[in-house]
C-alpha cells in the first residue's frame, strides 16, 4: 500500500489510482475477520494481566490498528476511492494567475515577494481554486468516516480518531484552550505590528490575506530587512541537509538515494516521509520539490523536517517485535522533523553549517531569533484554527455555512479579516482536511515535546548546541529512535527527558 501511495505522489497518473484504492482496500480486508477482531478486543480487555511489557505493547497497538479498520467493509473501500481521488486532485490542481497555470511554489513565491496587491490577490484566490474542486469529497469522506465511528460507538470520527491516537479529548482540548490563552496577548501584539507594517507597504484601510506572505497565514511575513532567502543563495540545499545529520552521526544517503526531491508537472506539490514496510534494512523515502538553481529558506526548512522523519524511521531497533517497529506516536516524530527544521534559521546553524559569514550574521541575530518566535506563535494559533475547525466539521458535515464557521475561526483566532463577501470553500483548499484528518495538533504537540527534548539535550547531554555534536545524535538514537513503538509517547517523552510534557518549555520561548 505504501509503494502504492508512494506512485501515486510521484506520477499522479490515473493508473496509480486505481492502484492505491486497490492496494487499500485489501489491506483494509486484511482486518475484517469478525473472530480476529473479537480476539484482539479480548485480549486488549486483558492486556494488563500480561507480565511481558513487549507483549502487552504488542497488544495495544495491534487493538488500535484493527479498531481504526473495523467497520462496513463498503465504506471503507469507498473512503479508499476518494482519499485515492483527492490526493490526485491536489496534485495535480493549478491555479490561474495572469492567464497561466501557476503551482503552490510560484503562489508562494508571489505571496512572499510581490510588491502588485492586484498579482498577490490573483495567486491568493488561484491557491484556494482546489478547495472548490474537491469540496463535495472532502463533505463526503466527513460523512463516511463518521458513519465508521458511529458504528464503533463514538459521536462521531473526531473522537473516534483521538481516541485511537491515545489522545484523551478533554485533556487535549484543556491543553489547545490553555495554548490559546497564553498566546492571545502576544499573538496580538504581533498582528498589529505586521498590520502596521504591511498597510504602510501597501497602503488601503485593511489587511487583507493576500498581502500576507503564506496563503493560510502559517508563517509571518519576513521583515524585508532580514531575507533569509539570501543565507541559500548559490547553495546546494540536499548537501547542506546531508551535512548537517553528518554532524549528528546519522547518514541519510541511503534515504536520499530512494527520494524524490525536485520539482517537475504532475507530482505531488507537497512534501513527506514515507517508510516502506518494515523490514530491515527500512526502506524510508522522502517527497520533496526542491527547485534547481533556486534554493530558499523554506525548502531548507523543509528538507530538514522531511528527514528529521527519516532518520527517525530508519533508526528504530531492527530487533523489537515486528508490530512495534514504527514511531512511538505521530507527535514524537513530528517533535524531531520540527527541531530540525528550526534550524534554518538558527544563527549557529547558518555559521557553523550553511557557512554564512559572521558579518552578515552579526546584526541579525536578534531579528531571526525574533523570528522564530514569531513562527511559533503564528504556526500555533493557525494550527488552532484546524484543530478546532475539524471538530465542527465532523461534528454536522452537511452543514450549509461551514465556509463562515473557516472565517469565523480564521478572524477569531488569526485575527486576518475575510474578504468581503467571501463565500468559497477555503477550509477545503488545505489537504490535510481531506486526506490526513484530525492531525494537525500533532503539530503543536511536536513543537511541545522538541522545546522540551531540546532544552535537556543542550542542558544535559552537550552541554550547547545539539546539531553540533554526534553526542546528541547517540542519544535520540538509543533514547528515543531505537525504542520504536515499544511504549506510548507520554512515556517516550518521560524517558527521553527526565519529566512529563510540560508546555513551559514552548510557552516561555513566546515571551
Amino acid at each position: 500500500m505504501a509503494e502504492a501511495w508512494w506512485n501515486l505522489a510521484v506520477t499522479g497518473s490515473e493508473e496509480a489510482q486505481q492502484a492505491l484504492v486497490s492496494a487499500g482496500t485489501a489491506y483494509n480486508r486484511l482486518f475484517a475477520d469478525r473472530e480476529e477482531q473479537e480476539k484482539v478486543a479480548a485480549w486488549y480487555e486483558e492486556r494488563e494481566s500480561l507480565d511481558d511489557e513487549l507483549l502487552r505493547r504488542q497488544v495495544d497497538v495491534l487493538y488500535r490498528t484493527f479498531a481504526a479498520r473495523r467497520g462496513d467493509a463498503g465504506v471503507m473501500d469507498r473512503i479508499e476511492e476518494l482519499e485515492a481521488e483527492a490526493n490526485a486532485v491536489y496534485g495535480n490542481h493549478r491555479g490561474t494567475v495572469g492567464g497561466r497555470p501557476v503551482g503552490e511554489n510560484e503562489v508562494r513565491d508571489i505571496l512572499r515577494t510581490s510588491p502588485d496587491e492586484a498579482v498577490r490577490r490573483e495567486a491568493w484566490e488561484a491557491s484556494k481554486t482546489v478547495g472548490r474542486e474537491v469540496e463535495g469529497t472532502v463533505r463526503e469522506l466527513a460523512r463516511l468516516r463518521n458513519r465508521l465511528a458511529r458504528g464503533a460507538g463514538y459521536p462521531d470520527h473526531y473522537h473516534r480518531s483521538l481516541d485511537l491516537q491515545e489522545m484523551p479529548v478533554a485533556d487535549l482540548e484543556d491543553l489547545m484552550s490553555d495554548l490559546q490563552a497564553a498566546t492571545d496577548a502576544p499573538f496580538r501584539e504581533l498582528k498589529e505590528r505586521l498590520d502596521r507594517d504591511l498597510l504602510k507597504e501597501f497602503g488601503g484601510e485593511a489587511v487583507r490575506p493576500w498581502l500576507l506572505s503564506d496563503p493560510f497565514f502559517q508563517e509571518p511575513p519576513e521583515d524585508g530587512s532580514l531575507n533569509t532567502d539570501r543565507f541559500f543563495e548559490g547553495l546546494d540545499l540536499e548537501a547542506l541537509m546531508r551535512e548537517t545529520y553528518d554532524a549528528l552521526g546519522l547518514d541519510v544517503r541511503g534515504v536520499v538515494a530512494k527520494s524524490d526531491l525536485y520539482a517537475r508537472p504532475g507530482k505531488n506539490q507537497h512534501a513527506f516521509c514515507l517508510s516502506v514496510g518494515r523490514d530491515y534494512p527500512y526502506d524510508v523515502r522522502v517527497l520533496a520539490n526542491l527547485r534547481a538553481g533556486r534554493p530558499d529558506a523554506y525548502w531548507m526548512n523543509t528538507m530538514l523536517h522531511e528527514f528529521g522523519h527519516a532518520v527517525y524511521d530508519r533508526h528504530v531497533n531492527p530487533k523489537l517485535p515486528y508490530l512495534l517497529r514504527g514511531v512511538s506516536h505521530i507527535a514524537t516524530t513530528e517533535a524531531i522533523a520540527l527541531m530540525m527544521g528550526s534550524l534554518a534559521e538558527e544563527p549557529g546553524w547558518l555559521r557553523a553549517v550553511a557557512g554564512v559569514p559572521e558579518e552578515d550574521l552579526a546584526g541579525e541575530h536578534e531579528q531571526l531569533l525574533a523570528r522564530r518566535r514569531e513562527e511559533l506563535l503564528v504556526f500555533t494559533r493557525w494550527a488552532l484554527v484546524v484543530f478546532r475547525f475539524e471538530k465542527e466539521l465532523y461534528a454536522d458535515p452537511d452543514r450549509s455555512d461551514l465556509n463562515s464557521v473557516w472565517w469565523d475561526l480564521v478572524e477569531g483566532l488569526q485575527l486576518v479579516e475575510r474578504p468581503p463577501g467571501r463565500d468559497e470553500p477555503d477550509w477545503a483548499a488545505k489537504i490535510h482536511v481531506a486526506t490526513a484528518p484530525v492531525y494537525y495538533h500533532n503539530y503543536v504537540l511536536g513543537n511541545l515535546i522538541a522545546a522540551q527534548l531540546r532544552n535537556y539535550l543542550e542542558e544535559n547531554i552537550t552541554r550547547g548546541p545539539f546539531y553540533e555534536n554526534e553526542v546528541a545524535g547517540r542519544y535520540l538514537l538509543e533514547s528515543f529512535f531505537g525504542p520504536g513503538a515499544r511504549e506510548n509517547w507520554r512515556d517516550t517523552v518521560l524517558r527521553a527527558t527526565g519529566e512529563p510534557l510540560d508546555p513551559r518549555h514552548l510557552v516561555e520561548s513566546l515571551r
